[in-house]
């Protein structure tokens, strides 16, 4: 009964250290993807991803819109089965098996998917830059006088809200145009907490 017990307590130790390990590698892998994620779609704005101060939680929410990609999970789903039916064979047991295989395997995988989430970042940030397409919330913005003639002024009316951190909120002026960026400009303002006293938002219900 003793050697049951041991070898019961024993699996469930081994089960809960795999558990642990994979939780582990796809918290990272969840990370890895929304830090490339928000690196390129702000980076289409030319904002710094580094400058931003993006939390933990942040950054692994941001994966989201590159893990539910159609394209993202039917290629996962190959690349495990493929990988299922490898280890199904002696050979292909071995490979797996060897050593500094799966971390070549991973740091391989984790430049593809980082490149791949970088890549749905601009997408979409190229998508947001125009006023036809854009999925960013209006945003009217009222608090203290203008302190220069910067271009950027709270009494524009046609801002679209593309940041609020770090005491900071950044706006656009999405470009009205069916035409490519080249060649255009895109205004991107950014304003202090302190200087706003309200903001309204105004987003529409169509389709959502």
């Amino acid at each position: 009964m003793d050697s049951e017990q041991a070898a019961q307590t024993a699996t469930f130790f081994s089960f809960v250290k795999n558990l642990a390990e994979v939780s582990v590698v796809l918290g990272a892998g969840f990370y890895l993807i929304g830090w490339s994620y928000l690196y390129g779609y702000y980076h289409g704005f030319g904002l710094s991803s580094d400058n931003l101060n993006f939390s933990v939680d942040s950054v692994l929410v941001h994966s989201i819109p590159v893990i539910w990609n159609p394209r993202f999970l039917v290629t996962a789903i190959i690349v495990m089965v493929a990988l299922w039916v490898v280890s199904r064979f002696r050979a292909g047991a071995r490979l797996l098996s060897q050593v500094g295989f799966v971390p070549l395997l991973l740091l391989f995988t984790g430049l593809v998917v980082s490149g791949y989430a970088s890549g749905v970042g601009r997408d979409n940030a190229r998508r947001d830059a125009y006023l036809s397409t854009t999925t960013l919330p209006n945003v009217t913005l009222e608090g203290a006088e203008d302190l220069g003639t910067t271009g950027c002024t709270l009494a524009e009316s046609k801002y679209r809200l593309l940041l609020h951190t770090s005491g900071q909120v950044f706006v656009i002026l999405p470009v009205d145009s069916t035409e490519t960026l080249t060649g255009l400009n895109m205004r991107v303002c950014s304003f202090p907490d302190s200087r706003i006293q309200a903001m309204r938002l105004q987003v529409g219900l169509g389709g959502r």
